[in-house]
């Protein structure tokens, strides 16, 4: 009896195995390159700040300031319908003005107007100072959203890879907020708000040195202020996809509340709340495969509507059972929603990308960004009110939502295509 031959198939399978690590690396420095490894280097920096103000501005506004907790909410919703103007503002501003660098200075203002937390002292200071930060972090967002669609060819990967390191660094600077929040002072609260407007500002000059500038003057015809508003297709779209992104207040306002009112002990909801930004982190790049296609983009959207609808079945369902049974299915539903979540994010941001008019890019990101901005206006109500106040019967009635959007997105977006004179148009509306 003989040894085994040195390529026999155990050889062939670390050889399979390295051949795809070679395959992964290769695929990493793709995405790095161009510039593009500044620009997630950029979204960590400014997302550790991020997630440590989110843990502590809200106590420190309301306990040390003095606001009262109904006086934040409703400056929150204002701010919302307000960065959905900006967003328009923003990428008009962009295809005059340059990408990068209108990304810079709005990063620099933002940081400034942020650091200003730290003087508030009444609700007046408050309101007109989270206005004027809502204003310029959503025209940061929108410029930043433009560099990605100029900075390479597979713009959905670099904005997997941007939502994965921002998750990081939230957790990250969630984590970090642990210490301010156990001392409770006013000064501890006030370092985070420095902090934070540090992180803004550091982030934004790693921008400077980006490969983009003005968009490419494309042929034909010069374009005309305000197309993307012209466009009711592609606003129908951001329309649809930001009904979509109600899901992000059915995550962090419905679940707690719901959790709440089960027999289930109450750290469970930062275990499902880690569970998801854990999945995110990991997932994220991966979720994203296939959605880089118009036809691709429909069909992850579609696969993510249902998911989201399937979290919310099983949600529903956890009051069906009590104790550990009660956890494993919110666990699985939180699974689920999570890949909804992934799925219908990677969709989304291709089909903002491919059915613009690349003259006009910051244009229409900014349209698309005030258009699915509905999904913040409208997610805490129908978070607070469909889905927990309804009971089980409010939750059935978000998943038919959420499937209704799924299966509609082929006929809103084919319409759109045709309309924009995609080359898949064709294609997307006669094949399933």
């Amino acid at each position: 009896m003989t040894d085994p031959l040195p390529g026999g198939p155990d050889r062939a399978a670390a050889d399979g195995q390295l051949g795809r690590r070679a395959r992964a690396v290769r695929a990493v420095r793709a995405v790095l390159a161009g510039g593009s490894g500044r620009l997630l280097a950029a979204t960590l920096v400014q997302a550790v700040g991020q997630g440590a103000a989110m843990a502590c501005n809200t106590v420190f506004f309301v306990t040390v300031v003095g606001l009262a907790p109904a006086q934040v909410g409703v400056t929150n919703s204002v701010a919302a319908v307000v960065s959905m103007g900006a967003a328009v503002v923003a990428g008009r501003v962009v295809d005059r003005r340059g990408t990068r660098n209108v990304a810079v200075w709005w990063g620099l203002l933002a940081a400034a107007a942020v650091a200003s937390y730290a003087g508030v002292a009444d609700l007046t200071g408050f309101v007109l100072v989270h206005l004027l930060v809502g204003f310029l972090r959503a025209g940061k967002r929108v410029s930043e959203y433009t560099v990605v669609g100029q900075l390479g060819a597979d713009s959905t990967r670099l904005r997997a890879y941007q939502r994965t390191v921002l998750n990081a660094g939230m957790a990250l600077g969630t984590l970090a907020a642990a210490l301010p929040l156990y001392l409770d002072t006013r000064a501890a609260y006030l370092t985070v708000i420095v902090c934070n407007a540090v992180a803004l500002a550091a982030g934004s000059l790693l921008l400077r040195s980006l490969p983009v500038g003005k968009p490419a003057a494309g042929p034909g015809p010069k374009v005309r202020r305000r197309a993307a508003l012209r466009d009711p297709r592609y606003v129908a779209v951001g329309l649809l996809c930001g009904l979509i992104e109600v899901r992000d207040s059915i995550l962090t306002m419905a679940l707690p509340l719901w959790v709440a009112q089960l027999h289930t002990p109450r750290p469970t909801i930062s275990v499902l709340l880690f569970l998801n930004t854990t999945l995110v982190i990991l997932c994220q790049v991966r979720a994203a495969r296939g959605a880089d296609t118009v036809r691709g983009a429909v069909g992850t959207v579609r696969r993510g509507a249902l998911a989201l609808a399937a979290g919310c079945l099983l949600i529903a369902a956890a009051v069906l059972v009590s104790g550990p049974w009660s956890l494993l299915v919110l666990l699985c539903a939180v699974t689920w929603f999570t890949f909804g979540e992934m799925w219908t994010s990677a969709g989304s941001w291709t089909l903002s990308y491919e059915l613009a008019d690349p003259r006009s890019l910051g244009d229409y990101q900014g349209v698309f960004g005030m258009a699915s901005g509905v999904g913040m206006v409208v997610g805490p109500v129908v978070a607070t009110t469909a889905a927990v106040a309804s009971g089980g019967r409010g939750w059935l009635l978000v998943a038919a939502g959420f499937a209704l959007l799924g299966f509609s997105t082929r006929a809103v977006v084919g319409k759109a295509a045709r309309a924009g004179g995609a080359a898949e148009a064709a294609a997307l509306v006669s094949k399933g």
